[in-house]
């Protein structure tokens, strides 16, 4: 296989050119399908650009989920560490606002 930015020759089964590094096999992350060239697959039709946007959405939501989840339980240890000192009006206070 040739490689399109350095023209050097690679063997048919190599994901990169061992000259220039460029990609010479781009696996489809849906499907697993390889082809020669990137942009969409041709056996499912997944744009890859678009599907690494969306795995990368999915992952700050989840992040984002994971923070708040953690967020809350910090609070509400604290606020339960602060009961015997504040009798309790912080938790009230807190639980309020929370709903």
């Amino acid at each position: 296989m040739e490689c399109p930015k350095c023209k050097t020759q690679n063997a048919d089964t190599v994901q990169f050119c061992t000259r220039c590094h460029a990609t010479l096999l781009y696996k489809c992350p849906a499907c697993a399908a390889t082809q020669r060239h990137g942009g969409s697959c041709d056996k499912c039709g997944v744009d890859f650009a678009k599907y690494a946007m969306m795995l990368i959405s999915q992952e700050s939501i989840h992040a984002g989920r994971e923070r708040e989840r953690t967020r809350s339980r910090a609070q509400m240890l604290k606020q339960s560490l602060l009961l015997p000192i504040t009798g309790g009006f912080s938790l009230i206070r807190y639980l309020f606002r929370r709903s």
